[in-house]
């Protein structure tokens, strides 16, 4: 519980930071959807279509800091999961947070500042929060009453990841973002790991054994909107509106 609170203390103390820059910068907020996928114990859904993803929404804060990097907080919640078989599966919710840094190719030296389209990479740390789906079956065939499984906890969390913005006007952008996120743990995909009673999963025994941590990717789709854009007199605002 202590680390939720610290979380979302750090997370407030970075929004009032980015939200007092306002000289000669913007400061964007975006809503979108997110498809995460998981590579653990139970398999690899990475990249990987032809597996069911699991749904969550997504939002950041974002403020320009100079033509080629943006500095902000993102965050997601939502499903998370993998079915491998119908005896390989889990289920249950995910709210990760993290602060990052975009580094942007539109910033005057790869390609122009004022371009349409903007490609970015981008790096992060913070904290990942897992639980069970309080609106799941609650039946005897549901692994979340198995009491080897860990359902709930918390992971630090260090996404690094590619995208590209479209600017479709001063007030409006489309964005596009891949993350592959690391974390710290092996065992919050409700899987014990190596300590579980059959000694099964998590040894290398189980057919999709992965050794070290879990860790997990992000499809995000977002639209981009212009809180405030700061008046200058150079010669461009060097890349995002």
């Amino acid at each position: 519980m202590m680390k939720k609170y610290v979380l979302f203390a750090g997370l407030i103390s970075v929004v009032s930071f980015l939200s007092a820059q306002t000289v000669h910068k913007d400061l964007m907020v975006s809503l979108g959807f997110v498809k995460n996928e998981y590579n653990g114990d139970y398999g690899n859904g990475i990249l990987n279509f032809s597996k069911p993803w699991s749904d969550a929404v997504g939002v950041s804060l974002y403020k320009y800091i100079t033509p080629s990097f943006d500095l902000g907080v993102q965050g997601s919640y939502g499903k998370y999961g993998y079915k491998e078989s119908d005896i390989a599966w889990f289920r249950g919710l995910k709210y990760d947070a993290s602060l990052f840094v975009h580094y942007k190719f539109a910033n005057g030296y790869f390609m122009d500042v004022d371009s349409k389209f903007s490609p970015f990479l981008s790096i992060g740390a913070g904290l990942a929060l897992y639980s069970i789906n309080p609106a799941l079956d609650k039946s005897g065939s549901d692994p979340t009453l198995n009491s080897t499984i860990i359902t709930a906890g918390t992971d630090y969390i260090f996404p690094v990841g590619a995208g590209l913005t479209y600017h479709y006007n001063r007030s409006f952008s489309f964005q596009y973002q891949y993350l592959y996120t690391f974390t710290n743990s092996d065992v919050h995909d409700q899987n014990i790991s190596a300590g579980e009673t059959n000694g099964y999963f998590g040894t290398s025994r189980h057919p999709y054994y992965k050794p070290g941590n879990d860790v997990y990717g992000q499809h995000i789709l977002s639209l981009i909107y212009v809180i405030s854009e700061a008046a200058t007199s150079t010669k461009c605002r060097c890349n995002n509106r």
